[in-house]
């Protein structure tokens, strides 16, 4: 199964050792989403239409969705979770890929959103500035 990863799980980011023994699928790929800066040191994202989440692709084996799960929050209580996680068309290049990505579930989470929809780039800048 194919997630999609837009943060820290992101190659050379500061969660991507959870992705040890995943297979990179491809970089520069993309999904209708609006990105949010959490003010926790991590993004997150809500499903739309009207903006764009730029992301990597990765093949991830079974035995590491345990530890995806607990990373991102996710028990299947969207009551308590922190993040959803729901099947979405990716897109890279001309090529749509059906993906898992983590999504919102605590609104709270929503503390600024992110236009460029790139949290690299924005953690970037972010680190620059101070």
């Amino acid at each position: 199964m194919k997630l999609f990863v837009y943060g820290t799980l992101c190659l050379g980011e500061s969660n991507h050792q959870v992705l040890n023994g995943a297979t990179r699928y491809g970089e520069k790929a993309s999904i209708h989403a609006v990105l949010y800066d959490t003010g926790c040191g991590y993004p997150a994202v809500e499903l739309s239409e009207s903006s764009t989440v730029i992301g990597e692709i990765y093949e991830v084996p079974y035995h590491l969705w345990l530890a995806l799960d607990e990373l991102e929050g996710y028990s299947g209580n969207s009551e308590t979770d922190l993040y959803n996680k729901v099947t979405v068309i990716a897109k890279m290049g001309l090529e749509e890929i059906e993906t898992v990505v983590y999504t919102i579930c605590d609104e709270s989470m929503k503390k600024k959103i992110i236009h460029s929809g790139d949290w690299i780039k924005y953690r970037k800048t972010i680190h620059q500035q101070k």
